[in-house]
């Protein structure tokens, strides 16, 4: 049973107590990194804990056209700048499998109506019993709790899935963006009561049929259809891998892999010709790696996901896109998160480079490669401020001394946005 949760109010200046984010992690391959050996079977509870809530302010009527938001009444909070110039993209990320932020041609961005940017870049934008509303100027920030959104961790690149059948797909190593989103739907689901992060379940294979292009060879190694007969011989379908909403298949409970092999394999918006976020081909021809998901597509997705796949108002749900060398961008990322995730409790989504992340740190090995963030909280008053994440990337795929599966790790704001300006970082969705 899902309970919904009231966003609480209170004014901008208050401040939070320390702040928990999320990340997905990805690009760097450790196909022989070990299993793994957390020991616990549950979730353990979280530092910190969850605000008390009180009712939201009464919603305003609907903007009309040509409608003008004030800003909020704290003087602190100028409007985020979502109209910029678009800022080009990094020629090429630093590994080969890196994807270059470049929009995909097959998942277009929807155009999102100038009226409804005033609102969302004002903070007018506010969520009511689960649902978008237009309020009078406010916030209100919180904590998010993590007990449960700690443990979404990626599914290893190689191993067994739900079903102990074996695989091998290095396309799985790419999946930041989608364990990102994940968690950032997961708080949507505790709003609203969907999307499905906690329930999602079945047999999901990479997409290349639907990016009209041919499986590649060599590409991931795969569970057949029928296994194989009494003679040994092997069936010729590929099956996919298995997954749910909770498995204990690396010696730890993960959580919604069921989900994140929806959304990178088939999900699929209106206006998509391709079945989800993540990007499995370029100019006709199939990639393996994957590219993982431009910022556009985690927006995309976001907003078709969170909206429940309301065809009527889809585009213009909640999230939208701050691109990375924006002039107020370090003020921008700030008044985004004390916003969504103080106010609303859902949090904001970074593309960024590793090597500003603290478990990302390994000395001269320390790479610059392309990562996700989900973030889930803040702290302003501490010294300096503060946000934190969960990398869903976990031991399995990132085995450097600082990381641990299923920790939260605290980052210095101005390095957070150093990260998402760095080498191949890119913007926030929010």
């Amino acid at each position: 049973m899902v309970t919904t949760k009231r966003p609480a109010r209170r004014a901008l200046g208050v401040a939070l107590a320390a702040a928990l984010v999320a990340v997905a992690g990805c690009g760097v391959l450790a196909p022989n990194a070990p299993t793994p050996t957390v020991s616990p079977t549950t979730a353990p509870t979280p530092t910190g804990s969850s605000a008390s809530l009180t009712p939201a302010t009464s919603p305003l009527d609907p903007p009309t056209a040509g409608f003008t938001p004030s800003p909020t009444p704290d003087s602190s909070f100028r409007p985020i700048d979502v109209w910029a110039t678009p800022t080009p993209a990094p020629s090429e990320g630093a590994l080969p499998s890196d994807q270059t932020d470049v929009p995909a041609p097959r998942r277009p961005l929807p155009v999102q109506s100038a009226d409804w940017l005033a609102l969302k870049a004002a903070g007018r934008l506010a969520l009511v019993d689960g649902q978008p509303t237009v309020l009078l100027p406010n916030a209100d920030p919180r904590t998010l709790a993590t007990d449960y959104a700690r443990w979404i961790v990626e599914p290893l690149g190689k191993g067994r899935d739900v079903n102990d059948n074996f695989y091998q797909d290095d396309n799985y190593w790419n999946f930041c963006e989608v364990g990102a989103s994940t968690v950032a739907l997961y708080y949507w689901q505790q709003l609203t009561g969907h999307p499905n992060v906690k329930g999602t379940f079945g047999y999901f294979i990479d997409p290349y049929a639907a990016e009209g292009v041919a499986w590649p060879s060599p590409g991931p190694t795969l569970p057949m259809a029928g296994g194989s007969d009494a003679s040994g011989t092997l069936g010729t379908e590929r099956l996919g891998t298995y997954w749910t909403g909770e498995d204990h298949v690396n010696g730890y409970t993960a959580y919604a892999r069921g989900y994140q092999l929806y959304l990178a394999m088939k999900m699929q918006p209106p206006g998509w010709k391709s079945t989800g976020m993540d990007v499995f081909a370029a100019d006709g021809k199939p990639l393996y790696r994957t590219w993982g998901a431009p910022r556009t597509n985690v927006q995309v997705a976001l907003n078709w996901e969170a909206s429940g796949h309301n065809r009527t108002n889809w585009a213009d749900f909640w999230y939208t896109g701050v691109m990375r060398f924006e002039p107020t961008f370090a003020r921008d990322l700030q008044m985004a998160v004390m916003l969504d995730v103080g106010r609303d409790g859902v949090p904001v989504i970074a593309q960024l480079d590793t090597y500003s992340l603290p478990n990302w740190q390994d000395g001269s090995k320390t790479p610059h490669t392309h990562h996700a963030v989900a973030i889930v909280g803040y702290d302003n008053t501490s010294s300096p401020p503060t946000y934190s994440y969960i990398d869903t990337c976990a031991r399995g795929c990132n085995s450097r001394p600082g990381n641990r599966t299923g920790s939260v790790y605290l980052i210095p704001q101005d390095q957070m946005v150093e990260a998402i300006q760095g080498t191949v970082g890119s913007g926030f969705v929010w």
